[in-house]
Protein backbone atom coordinates (compact mmCIF):
# COMPACT_ATOMS: atom_id res chain seq x y z
CA UNK A 1 0.00 0.00 0.00
CA UNK A 2 1.52 3.40 -0.67
CA UNK A 3 1.06 6.41 1.11
CA UNK A 4 0.56 9.91 -0.22
CA UNK A 5 4.04 11.67 -0.53
CA UNK A 6 3.04 15.07 1.64
CA UNK A 7 4.11 18.31 -0.83
CA UNK A 8 5.91 21.24 0.13
CA UNK A 9 4.38 22.76 2.19
CA UNK A 10 2.94 26.07 0.73
CA UNK A 11 3.00 28.27 4.39
CA UNK A 12 6.72 26.49 4.29
CA UNK A 13 7.56 28.28 0.65
CA UNK A 14 5.74 31.77 1.81
CA UNK A 15 7.81 31.60 5.06
CA UNK A 16 10.77 31.15 2.44
CA UNK A 17 10.10 34.03 -0.24
CA UNK A 18 9.10 36.73 2.88
CA UNK A 19 12.47 35.40 4.09
CA UNK A 20 14.08 36.02 1.22
CA UNK A 21 13.07 39.54 1.13
CA UNK A 22 13.65 40.26 4.70
CA UNK A 23 17.53 39.16 4.35
CA UNK A 24 17.89 40.91 1.00
CA UNK A 25 16.89 44.07 2.97
CA UNK A 26 19.49 43.55 5.93
CA UNK A 27 21.91 42.85 3.40
CA UNK A 28 21.78 45.74 1.70
CA UNK A 29 21.05 47.73 4.98
CA UNK A 30 24.31 45.84 6.09
CA UNK A 31 26.19 46.56 3.28
CA UNK A 32 28.88 43.32 3.73
CA UNK A 33 29.46 41.94 -0.03
CA UNK A 34 31.18 38.50 1.47
CA UNK A 35 27.52 37.73 2.84
CA UNK A 36 25.86 38.62 0.02
CA UNK A 37 28.07 35.77 -1.85
CA UNK A 38 27.34 33.47 0.60
CA UNK A 39 23.80 34.13 0.97
CA UNK A 40 23.60 33.21 -2.81
CA UNK A 41 25.51 30.05 -2.60
CA UNK A 42 22.66 29.21 0.52
CA UNK A 43 20.15 29.63 -1.19
CA UNK A 44 20.74 29.09 -5.10
CA UNK A 45 21.04 25.53 -6.11
CA UNK A 46 23.89 24.00 -7.51
CA UNK A 47 23.02 23.94 -11.17
CA UNK A 48 20.48 26.60 -11.15
CA UNK A 49 19.79 28.14 -13.88
CA UNK A 50 18.10 32.04 -14.28
CA UNK A 51 16.34 33.59 -16.97
CA UNK A 52 15.17 36.95 -17.15
CA UNK A 53 13.77 39.55 -20.15
CA UNK A 54 13.81 42.94 -18.70
CA UNK A 55 12.47 46.53 -20.56
CA UNK A 56 14.18 49.19 -19.70
CA UNK A 57 12.93 52.89 -18.75
CA UNK A 58 14.93 55.70 -17.97
CA UNK A 59 13.22 58.75 -17.31
CA UNK A 60 10.09 57.90 -18.59
CA UNK A 61 11.57 56.90 -22.28
CA UNK A 62 11.99 53.73 -23.60
CA UNK A 63 16.05 52.62 -23.23
CA UNK A 64 16.08 49.01 -24.22
CA UNK A 65 15.67 45.65 -23.02
CA UNK A 66 17.88 42.66 -21.90
CA UNK A 67 17.81 39.21 -21.81
CA UNK A 68 19.84 36.89 -19.95
CA UNK A 69 20.33 33.67 -18.92
CA UNK A 70 23.06 33.27 -15.96
CA UNK A 71 23.94 30.47 -13.57
CA UNK A 72 24.59 30.22 -10.23
CA UNK A 73 28.34 30.98 -11.05
CA UNK A 74 27.29 33.94 -13.44
CA UNK A 75 25.78 35.35 -10.38
CA UNK A 76 28.39 35.02 -8.11
CA UNK A 77 30.39 37.33 -10.43
CA UNK A 78 28.04 39.43 -10.77
CA UNK A 79 27.58 40.09 -6.96
CA UNK A 80 31.10 40.44 -6.59
CA UNK A 81 31.26 42.84 -9.34
CA UNK A 82 27.76 44.63 -7.45
CA UNK A 83 30.02 44.93 -4.36
CA UNK A 84 32.92 46.30 -5.73
CA UNK A 85 30.89 49.21 -8.01
CA UNK A 86 28.18 49.92 -5.56
CA UNK A 87 29.46 51.39 -1.92
CA UNK A 88 28.17 50.71 1.39
CA UNK A 89 27.26 54.91 1.40
CA UNK A 90 25.56 54.48 -2.40
CA UNK A 91 22.50 52.80 -1.08
CA UNK A 92 20.58 55.41 -0.07
CA UNK A 93 16.99 53.21 0.21
CA UNK A 94 16.13 49.29 -0.32
CA UNK A 95 13.23 47.51 -0.51
CA UNK A 96 12.13 44.24 -1.97
CA UNK A 97 8.78 42.82 -1.67
CA UNK A 98 7.29 39.48 -3.20
CA UNK A 99 2.98 38.57 -3.86
CA UNK A 100 2.76 34.64 -4.56
CA UNK A 101 0.04 33.74 -7.48
CA UNK A 102 0.38 30.16 -7.21
CA UNK A 103 2.29 27.21 -5.76
CA UNK A 104 2.41 23.79 -7.34
CA UNK A 105 3.61 21.01 -5.59
CA UNK A 106 6.08 18.41 -7.09
CA UNK A 107 6.20 15.97 -4.00
CA UNK A 108 8.27 16.80 -0.93
CA UNK A 109 11.18 18.19 -2.00
CA UNK A 110 10.13 20.51 -4.99
CA UNK A 111 7.46 22.99 -5.96
CA UNK A 112 6.67 25.11 -8.88
CA UNK A 113 5.86 28.80 -7.35
CA UNK A 114 4.37 31.83 -9.61
CA UNK A 115 5.59 35.10 -8.42
CA UNK A 116 5.55 39.21 -8.93
CA UNK A 117 8.89 40.45 -7.33
CA UNK A 118 9.10 44.37 -6.41
CA UNK A 119 12.25 45.71 -5.45
CA UNK A 120 12.96 49.36 -4.92
CA UNK A 121 16.84 50.63 -4.33
CA UNK A 122 18.16 54.32 -4.45
CA UNK A 123 21.85 54.87 -5.55
CA UNK A 124 23.39 58.09 -4.30
CA UNK A 125 25.98 59.42 -6.42
CA UNK A 126 29.37 60.50 -4.78
CA UNK A 127 29.69 64.16 -5.51
CA UNK A 128 31.86 65.54 -8.07
CA UNK A 129 34.57 67.38 -7.72
CA UNK A 130 33.52 70.99 -6.96
CA UNK A 131 30.23 69.75 -7.40
CA UNK A 132 27.84 70.35 -3.78
CA UNK A 133 25.24 68.24 -4.87
CA UNK A 134 24.56 64.36 -4.88
CA UNK A 135 22.74 62.89 -7.97
CA UNK A 136 20.39 60.10 -7.00
CA UNK A 137 19.14 57.10 -9.22
CA UNK A 138 15.89 55.52 -8.25
CA UNK A 139 15.29 52.01 -9.93
CA UNK A 140 11.80 50.58 -9.45
CA UNK A 141 11.69 46.76 -10.76
CA UNK A 142 8.88 44.41 -11.26
CA UNK A 143 9.25 41.22 -12.24
CA UNK A 144 6.72 38.19 -12.82
CA UNK A 145 8.89 35.28 -12.36
CA UNK A 146 8.22 31.24 -11.98
CA UNK A 147 10.74 29.42 -9.71
CA UNK A 148 11.19 25.83 -8.94
CA UNK A 149 11.95 25.71 -5.13
CA UNK A 150 14.05 22.67 -4.22
CA UNK A 151 14.98 21.22 -0.72
CA UNK A 152 18.16 19.89 -0.37
CA UNK A 153 19.35 18.47 3.23
CA UNK A 154 16.36 20.30 4.80
CA UNK A 155 16.50 23.59 3.35
CA UNK A 156 14.86 25.24 0.51
CA UNK A 157 16.68 26.65 -2.18
CA UNK A 158 15.85 28.33 -5.58
CA UNK A 159 16.57 26.12 -9.04
CA UNK A 160 15.21 26.79 -12.40
CA UNK A 161 13.97 30.72 -12.93
CA UNK A 162 11.86 32.45 -15.45
CA UNK A 163 11.39 36.13 -15.37
CA UNK A 164 9.83 38.72 -17.46
CA UNK A 165 9.53 42.79 -16.27
CA UNK A 166 10.46 45.84 -16.40
CA UNK A 167 12.62 48.15 -14.68
CA UNK A 168 12.28 51.97 -14.21
CA UNK A 169 15.35 54.27 -13.65
CA UNK A 170 14.76 57.94 -12.91
CA UNK A 171 17.47 60.29 -12.37
CA UNK A 172 17.34 63.11 -9.77
CA UNK A 173 19.84 66.00 -8.51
Amino acid sequence: MDSATPGLAKEDIRRYLHGICEEAKDLMRAYDPQRMLDWTKTNIADGAAFQADIRIQKDGAHAGSVAVTLEKDDILQLGGLFGTLAGKDSIADYSLDIKIKDVISHGADAATVKVTWHEHIVFQMPSGAGQDNNGRITVDVEADCCHLLLREDGRLSVGLTLCSGEARMLSSD
